[in-house]
């Protein structure tokens, strides 16, 4: 029965990508590049923009996590992240898109301060989300995370569940982009503005839908195939879940091989960090498998736009000023998120805990009367203003980074600010400024991918089939 069960899935599943290639034909054609020009309009292609060759193009690798921002997730991210390090010498970076409910905002502030990006997934995580659940989040963060608005600019909906309404949601808010549509082989787009509508998730109808939002970008989630055959299973998230991890190492390298050796569209590994269990060394060894290819570069999603609206050859990407990595210099222990004074803690003896139903949670600015709600997401707070212990919000004039909440004073305001540049020295190698990319490098990647994930426990019980249509996904 398992056995029957699973055929009728691929063929159902075959059966709609094949439906939704014709219609993504359709959405592709409707775009006009004699007037959707570069910079500021750029239609679905599987090329790289402008022309450029893929061959001197970087291999864009977005990491990206899901839901809460608690405790027990964040490490998972970081056990991830920490042993790697761009061609540059700079730490990876990472897109997390955070729920609020559940989630801790002084992790969340954390999370952004030492350099990701932090996107929205509502704020309670639901599904086809209504306006109040999108607003409510980026308000509810911008308070007690103190990030900008203009950085909480991304958005993926919970579930990979949308509507054309959730689209008109995120142009009237102004949001830079989506990703929350998948994309197989046939339309494996770069990022693509919606000018001219969605082009990717065809098969449920989207194409067709009268979504134009100029200058509003998409970025697809590329799927995990696990062959080359017509009825191939996209895997869309959390790959680990659907096969031994040696069979999910073989599908890793795989993809990965034919993004990098085709035309090098942006990579993409997508995670829920509770999902995550013992795939660690899985992750982390197909990490260095990519990095041991030549211009292969981790990036946040809004570093991914940066190039896209600007793109260089692989050879500068090492000079760009958003690939490089610093961090403020404050000299004494001020609540932003940042270990200031080198103890190794961060923000110890000036974060205020609140305590909810939900579970408690940290800020540096101020506890609220009662829990953030999408009908109130800025609750007023416990200590009002001119209240002994009032903590001040940024203000639009100066730096989380720098602000100082209880003194309520901007400890930069100039350009002659001290940063501190965290990139490490590495190996350089002569291959468009690339590094740790030697034949030897590579040859061990590859050999650490099977044996040590032969001998890795299987994850998961049965067969999860994660659809890249959205059918049956385990979000």
């Amino acid at each position: 029965m398992r056995h029957s069960g699973y055929s009728l899935a691929v063929i159902a599943v075959s059966a709609l990508l094949f439906i939704g290639l014709s219609t993504t034909v359709e959405a592709v054609a409707s775009c006009d590049t004699t007037t959707c020009v570069h910079p500021t309009c750029i239609c679905p292609s599987l090329k790289p923009p402008k022309g450029m060759d893929p061959k001197t193009v970087p291999q864009f690798f977005t990491l990206t996590f899901d839901d809460a921002v608690q405790a027990p997730t964040v490490p998972v991210a970081h056990a991830l992240m920490t042993p790697h390090v761009n061609p540059n010498g700079c730490p990876i970076k990472a897109t997390w898109f955070a729920q609020t409910l559940y989630s801790d905002f002084s992790l969340i502030q954390q999370w952004y301060a030492s350099g990701n990006e932090v996107a929205d997934h509502t704020m309670n995580h639901l599904g086809t989300p209504p306006a109040d659940e999108i607003i409510g989040s980026r308000k509810a963060i911008n308070a007690f995370s103190g990030i900008p608005f203009a950085k909480l600019n991304g958005f993926r909906a919970p579930f990979l569940n949308y509507s054309d309404g959730t689209f008109a949601i995120l142009g009237q808010e102004k949001f830079l982009y989506d990703s929350s549509t998948n994309a197989v082989p046939s339309d494996a787009f770069w990022p693509y503005t919606l000018d001219h509508g969605l082009a990717n998730d065809c098969w449920n109808g989207i194409c067709d839908k009268p979504i134009t939002i100029p200058g509003m970008w998409e970025i697809p989630m590329h799927a995990i195939m696990d062959s080359d055959l017509p009825t191939a299973i996209p895997h869309a998230m959390d790959a680990q879940l659907d096969a031994s991890a040696e069979t999910v190492a073989g599908w890793l390298r795989k993809n990965f091989d034919r993004h990098y050796q085709g035309d090098r569209a942006p990579f993409g590994i997508y995670l829920h960090p509770v999902h995550v269990g013992n795939a660690t060394q899985l992750y982390n060894d197909f990490f260095s498998y990519a990095k041991s290819f030549p211009d292969v570069w981790f990036v946040t999603n809004q570093q991914l736009l940066q190039w896209m609206q600007n793109p260089v050859p692989a050879s500068q990407m090492a000079d760009q000023p958003y690939m490089k990595c610093t961090l403020p210099a404050v000299g004494k222990e001020i609540c932003n998120g940042l270990d200031d004074t080198h103890t190794g803690s961060i923000d110890q003896g000036v974060l205020g805990t609140c305590n909810f139903v939900a579970g408690p949670w940290s800020t540096c600015y101020g506890c609220p009367k009662t829990a953030p709600t999408p009908a109130d997401p800025v609750p007023e707070r416990v200590v009002s203003v001119g209240q002994l212990g009032y903590r001040t919000p940024v203000p639009a004039t100066c730096a989380m980074e720098w602000w100082d909440p209880i003194a309520a004073q901007c400890l930069c305001q100039s350009s002659n600010c001290t940063f501190t540049d965290t990139a490490v020295p590495v190996t350089k190698t002569g291959s468009s400024g690339s590094s740790g990319s030697s034949t030897a490098a590579h040859n061990a990647a590859v050999a650490a991918m099977s044996p040590q994930m032969s001998a890795m426990k299987t994850m998961g019980a049965g067969v999860i089939i994660a659809i890249a249509a959205g059918l049956g996904q385990l979000l």
